[in-house]
């Protein structure tokens, strides 16, 4: 079974988005398991200081509209993904549900969001 993770964020500015996205992915030290796969992905080390590059952050992070986000799953699915496991970024409950409920609106009927 393929089940990526999506970390997913509400919010259709740019900025804002990649700076919520900034808080959440913290510092990653030079040696990292994630450093060291993102370099070997093609990154580089420009890309990932300083909380990371746009084009880092936005290929970690699914931002925008529901609709953009729930095409960034559905992308997942397409290529191969049995199932996308949503993570929403929410500094706290009540945000991350109503993340949840917004995104959910947007996936064609269907799609199940299962709690652990």
């Amino acid at each position: 079974m393929l089940i990526p993770e999506q970390a997913f964020i509400i919010e259709p500015d740019p900025e804002q988005a990649r700076a919520i996205a900034r808080r959440y992915r913290g510092k990653t030290g030079p040696d990292s398991p994630y450093t060291r796969n993102w370099l070997r992905l093609g990154y580089s080390r420009q890309d990932i200081a300083d909380g990371g590059s746009d084009r880092l952050v936005d290929a970690l992070v699914a931002w925008g509209t529901p609709e953009a986000v729930a095409a960034r799953v559905q992308a997942q699915l397409d290529a191969g993904a049995d199932h996308v496991l949503v993570h929403p970024i929410a500094d706290d409950l009540t945000t991350a549900i109503r993340q949840l409920e917004q995104l959910a609106s947007a996936l064609p009927r269907g799609f199940v969001f299962a709690n652990s």
